[in-house]
């Protein structure tokens, strides 16, 4: 079918006239999750991860992955005729410069892809005399017969309970940030940040809670918002009151920035698409290319999102160790047919979750792997890939749920019987890694890649490593990976500040045996002992497993921890788990000696 669909593409692009075209994983907001309508990169390829890019050419392609997807790509590529490289910009460009002559186009459709992304590959295709063409119709949609609609469903308000603050205190606060830019507007890009201001969730991307939508804020607090028709409602209506107009139709966004004398707008290049600039341009506005000031501002919780986030963490835990609490059981009677793996587990989990109040979600496709398969990142489990869990090894198990209270985002690696002896040297550099993250105090001003060696050393003293950031931000019943903030190698300059909720995950993957993870969710807070430092409290409520820990390779300070952390999971979960649960959490939060 793959090699069908090249063809089709490759048609397609000698009808338009260019030589090869981009295929990114984004869709026109550049969301992380995409609907069903934007998986051109899958249905291209047949690679589901949420992060990648490939090249069409007219003899030869290319898909462009980053380290966590090496293994699920090779996998999910199988024999078809398209290279395999890592995703980086140089590297597209040196693929890009082997395949195309001087005076031939590299073709893209402007609304999937940013000016700074593109940046580097217009430097260097310039200096070859290739010319980056942008393309009015996106190749792969003119021969995909069957692309799904465009999802538009409700718009629904986001109470003020979960939000903490109203739609137009905060169009206000941003607003008075553009009368000091001197801007007349601020632009929108994507449904995040227009969830946070406006208040709204909805279901148009899996496992993320909101409404397709853009919009361009004005400096006296007004905006103009764009919905589908079939989004909008009286009770939405009534939720933004007269201050915010709804469109329809996007281009009624461009037409709104002249009906309100708009010469200058604050846009952010990095995640407004090549096509909104274009548009605006053409309208002759002056262009204010500067950081979006929404998603820092949505980085920082207040104080009615965190203590949403801690209840949300509290059912989210229990329904976590109820499935854990279940586990060895449901393996056992699994075993002699192999009739439980990876996606049944993934299945119980789920059903868990949804016993729980207010569960709306899967805040991400779950990574349940067993064995070899865990040692896969990002690995995907899918009917043909499930492996059967058995009484011995290790498991892993990446999840997370979206509440309205709540986003959360937790891996547990388990024990499922005996496993190899180093498996327990390697789960402990793990676990002193994430200590060392969670008991961190540092100074104001501190960003993520100056604390990332903290979480590595451990391993990194055993000549050992991963391949993957240590924390990402998350949202408040928006995006499990949410910016600005991170802990990873690459700087981000992005200094961590009160009210920002990362994750904590720091891992290692031995390939073809099994992969380690402990992810905590925790949130930044002022550190009372000491002015002007700040340091990270916990939200995830899951106990650690105990059987893979080798006590002789922690200090003191560490096991303190660990035992703290455990009996504050003990006594919190204890009343909302059933009795079985409660016995075997009572087991797994034991002290260690």
């Amino acid at each position: 079918m793959s090699r069908e669909r090249l063809q089709a593409v490759r048609d397609e692009l000698a009808r338009q006239g260019v030589q090869a075209f981009l295929v990114p994983r984004g869709d026109e907001y550049q969301n992380e999750y995409v609907p069903a309508a934007d998986e051109r990169l899958a249905w291209l390829t047949g690679f589901t991860g949420s992060a990648g890019m490939a090249v069409v050419g007219a003899e030869h392609a290319a898909l462009f992955v980053d380290g966590r997807y090496t293994l699920q790509a090779q996998q999910q590529l199988g024999d078809q005729p398209i290279d395999q490289e890592n995703l980086d910009n140089s590297v597209i460009a040196d693929w890009l410069c082997a395949q195309l002559k001087d005076g031939q186009s590299l073709g893209y459709d402007p609304r999937l892809h940013t000016e700074p992304g593109l940046a580097l590959l217009k430097k260097r295709l310039g200096e070859r005399d290739i010319a980056l063409r942008p393309l009015e119709q996106n190749p792969i949609d003119a021969v995909w017969s069957d692309r799904p609609a465009t999802p538009c469903g409700p718009a629904r308000p986001h109470p003020h309970t979960f939000t903490g603050e109203h739609s137009k205190d905060k169009r206000e606060r941003i607003a008075a940030l553009l009368a000091d830019k001197r801007a007349d507007a601020l632009w929108l890009p994507n449904p995040e940040v227009c969830a946070w201001l406006f208040n709204i969730r909805g279901s148009d991307v899996p496992h993320l809670p909101v409404a397709l939508a853009s919009a361009l804020l004005y400096r006296d607090g007004s905006a103009t918002l764009y919905l589908a028709e079939e989004a909008v409602s009286e009770a939405l209506i009534e939720h933004l009151n007269s201050d915010v107009d709804i469109v329809s139709d996007k281009d009624a966004l461009f037409t709104a920035a002249k009906r309100h004398h708009v010469s200058k707008v604050w846009v952010d290049p990095r995640i407004t698409n090549c096509w909104t600039l274009q548009q605006l341009r053409a309208l002759d506005i002056e262009l204010l290319q500067e950081p979006d000031p929404i998603t820092a501002a949505k980085a920082c919780k207040n104080a009615v999102e965190l203590a949403g986030s801690r209840a949300a963490h509290e059912r989210d835990g229990a329904a976590l160790c109820e499935f854990l609490a279940e586990l060895p059981d449901a393996v056992a009677a699994g075993a002699p047919d192999n009739s439980f793996g990876e996606l049944e587990a993934v299945q119980l989990l789920r059903a868990k979750r949804e016993q729980r109040e207010g569960f709306a979600d899967d805040s991400f496709d779950s990574i349940s792997g067993y064995g070899p398969n865990g040692a896969i990142v990002h690995y995907r489990v899918n009917r043909e890939s499930s492996l059967p869990l058995q009484p011995e090894g290790i498991y892993l198990i990446d999840s997370g749920a979206q509440y309205p209270d709540g986003t959360t985002d937790v891996t547990r690696t388990v024990a499922l019987g005996d496993f190899p002896a180093h498996a327990r040297d390697h789960f402990t550099r793990v676990l002193k890694g994430h200590i060392g993250i969670a008991t961190l105090r540092f100074p104001k001003g501190t960003c993520g890649e100056q604390i990332d060696a903290f979480a590595r050393k451990s391993l990194w003293d055993a000549g050992l490593d991963y391949a993957h950031g240590t924390g990402h931000g998350v949202g408040s019943f928006l995006s499990v990976h949410e910016g600005p903030q991170r802990i990873g190698k690459v700087s981000s300059g992005v200094a961590l500040q009160p009210g920002m909720i990362l994750s904590n995950e720091p891992g290692f993957y031995l390939t073809g045996q099994y992969g380690i993870r402990i992810e905590n969710l925790i949130f930044v807070k002022e550190s009372e002992p000491h002015h002007g430092f700040l340091e990270f409290e916990e939200l995830t409520l899951a106990p650690i497993e105990r059987k893979l820990i080798d006590a002789d390779l922690l200090t003191e300070q560490e096991k303190d921890w660990l035992n703290n952390y455990h009996q504050r999971v003990r006594e919190t979960l204890m009343p909302l788990v059933n009795e079985k649960t409660q016995a075997w959490l009572q087991e797994a939060t034991q002290p260690i000696g």
